[in-house]
């Protein structure tokens, strides 16, 4: 009996009706398309890019609190080059380093690019002065590679905890928390 018989002879026994839903139900089953495989989605991996000397590098996000322009600096004699100066950043005393200096690198950005990564990790706090911030960077998963030793440039290889390759770039991660609690960053005293 179709829809039109039921209503033409003005009802249908419940049996009927019930028959009539589940002819209903099997002609829209068959007809339907399958469900859309489940898939797992992975988080692209995030970071702070920046540059020091001709290096590439990305934190993972967390270990900078924030970036900053270069702020004025009052020079703190007796110390190695590459410590600028303190600066009042907000009411707290930012110590800032050059991080191409410490390494050992050449500045190669122009100044007005430069831009200072503020730093605090526990009751260190500080600012490392870097040629140029790219800001919040994301990778996807199939961007990671493990740099060769011989990529690396000598005088951050100790920092490097892996990478990604984008748009045929080269981005070296690296652990900024590693580089201000090696000891050799508290030895500032000028020799």
């Amino acid at each position: 009996m179709s829809s039109l018989d039921v209503r033409a002879t003005g009802g249908a026994t419940a049996n009927e009706a019930m028959a009539l839903l589940r002819g209903l139900a099997r002609a829209a089953t068959a007809c339907a398309l399958p469900l859309p495989a489940r898939q797992e989605t992975v988080e692209p991996w995030r970071g702070l890019g920046f540059n020091v000397g001709s290096n590439r590098l990305v934190s993972e996000l967390g270990q900078v609190l924030e970036v900053v322009a270069p702020p004025r600096l009052t020079p703190i004699p007796g110390v190695r080059p590459w410590v600028l100066g303190v600066a009042n950043l907000r009411g707290r005393l930012l110590p800032v380093i050059d991080l191409c200096g410490y390494v050992g690198l050449e500045n190669t950005a122009p100044r007005p690019q430069w831009r200072v990564l503020v730093v605090e990790d526990g009751e260190l706090y500080c600012g490392l002065l870097v040629e140029q911030s790219f800001g919040m960077m994301q990778f996807e998963p199939q961007e990671a590679e493990e740099p060769e030793e011989a990529s690396l440039d000598p005088s951050i290889a100790r920092f490097v905890r892996g990478g990604f390759r984008q748009s045929a770039r080269p981005w070296r991660v690296i652990d900024v928390r590693a580089l201000v609690r090696e000891p050799a960053f508290f030895d500032v005293a000028a020799i």
